[in-house]
């Protein structure tokens, strides 16, 4: 069996615990690929501001998920108004600069090795990342990028 399959397989078995979880009733998710997952989330501040985050593995769940804001009109991950304002995220670089993103950790090489802030693949990645995204939106969120 490939990485890929394999890593499609762990990700279709934490995606269908995440479905039953509390806090799933606040996101509506997609499988739009085999290591892709889309989400609607948005503050408790702010309930009318709908973010769509877009998470994409290589080797889930080995390593943290690239992660993107889709366009609600276009589709476009190239939309820096897609983007929420929140700790470590740079709209106007189209990432975020945070130890549980691909982006974060390509940024800073020196999180990989260091135990504060490195990639956890224990349990079930895809909640840790959608609880820890929700808690950004819920405690850290000042509006939509403009």
């Amino acid at each position: 069996m490939s990485n890929e399959t394999l890593s499609a397989f762990n990700l279709d078995d934490d995606f269908k615990e995440v479905l039953t979880v509390h806090d799933a009733a606040r996101w509506a998710l997609e499988r739009p690929g085999p290591l892709e997952v889309w989400v609607k989330l948005f503050p408790a501040s702010s309930p009318a501001q709908i973010f769509q985050a877009r998470l994409l593995w290589q080797l889930y769940p080995d390593e943290p998920p690239s992660l993107k804001f889709r366009d609600p009109s276009t589709g476009r991950l190239d939309v820096p108004g897609a983007w929420p304002q929140v700790r470590g995220f740079r709209p106007g670089s189209l990432d975020a600069c945070v130890n549980w993103t691909r982006e974060g950790m390509n940024l800073h090489p020196e999180w990989k090795t260091d135990a504060r802030y490195r990639w956890d693949p224990r349990g079930n990645a895809l909640l840790r990342i959608l609880r820890t995204l929700q808690d950004e939106f819920d405690n850290h969120f000042q509006g939509r990028y403009q």
